[in-house]
């Protein structure tokens, strides 16, 4: 992908199915690497006994399942599950009274993770094919939302948070981890393909986070710092590639090499009953 650029107007991002395209391009063409991310992620205990390829097809910021508070029994939605790592572990905590099904739009995804429940043994998880954007779930079905640095390679934010509060049951809770920026991206980074994927481009500041949560009708929104995302944890994934991480090291200050963003653990809570949804946005 080297010279292609994603470009903006005044702020405004003028290709939705460009990036798309992009998020669809990189991560379809990722395979198993090793498990740099999940031992950074993931405490031993945790991938003792996952299938080797989920553990080595973790490509998120953070851990999720172990934020969220899962209790047995609950009824769980990963939205962009990926090679499955995060709902292998949520599998586990819910146990065969509660269930899991994660949401990917990569069918290569979705049959690779199918496999890795099958040979983990877990019958209480399951995955399907979609965009995260418009959730192929019913209203009103789940406990608990969780996703791991996913939220940011959408171009409609308001729309995943917004599918996310349909899907949860009144005093539901959402429980994500992402990154946001404290400090504005150089342009050749800001619209470079890589930056895209590995979800520096898209994300938000912790304001507009906030906003973007709070609009789609949820309550009691919290977003927690959990720890800096520079230069070196870019380096783990491959998605980033030679050319973005030269550019980064490049393009800005050494200062933020090893605080380029920050990744965060974004938990709240849909309204239960008649509480009132005061300044929900409308439809």
């Amino acid at each position: 992908m080297t010279g292609v650029r994603l470009h903006f107007d005044d702020g405004d991002l003028l290709a939705q199915d460009a990036i798309r395209s992009v998020v669809r391009q990189t991560y379809g063409a990722a395979q198993p690497t090793d498990r740099r991310v999940a031992d950074r992620f993931y405490a031993p205990d945790e991938l003792l006994g996952l299938p080797a390829e989920a553990a080595n097809m973790a490509l998120g910021v953070g851990n999720p399942v172990h934020h969220a508070g899962l209790r047995p029994g609950q009824d769980v939605v990963d939205l962009g599950s990926g090679g499955g790592i995060d709902c292998l572990l949520a599998g586990r905590v819910v146990g065969p009274s509660g269930a899991v099904v994660g949401v990917d739009f990569l069918p290569d995804m979705v049959g690779r993770a199918t496999a890795a429940a099958a040979e983990a043994g877990l019958d209480n998880v399951q995955f399907v094919e979609g965009p995260i954007e418009a959730l192929p779930l019913p209203d009103e079905s789940y406990d608990v939302v969780i996703s791991n640095g996913v939220v940011n390679l959408s171009p409609r934010k308001a729309r995943v948070f917004a599918e996310a509060f349909r899907v949860l049951r009144p005093g539901g809770r959402l429980a994500i981890v992402d990154l946001i920026l404290e400090h504005d991206l150089p342009p050749e980074i800001q619209t470079h393909p890589a930056a895209w994927a590995g979800c520096l481009s898209g994300a938000l500041s912790e304001i507009a986070l906030y906003k973007s949560v709070r609009r789609a009708g949820f309550r009691e929104v919290s977003i927690e710092p959990l720890e800096p995302f520079g230069i070196p944890e870019c380096a783990l994934y491959p998605l980033f590639g030679d050319e973005l991480l030269a550019l980064l090291r490049a393009r800005l200050p050494v200062e933020r090499h090893n605080r380029i963003a920050m990744s965060v653990l974004v938990s709240a809570r849909k309204p239960a009953g008649d509480e009132r949804l005061a300044g929900r946005a409308r439809e």
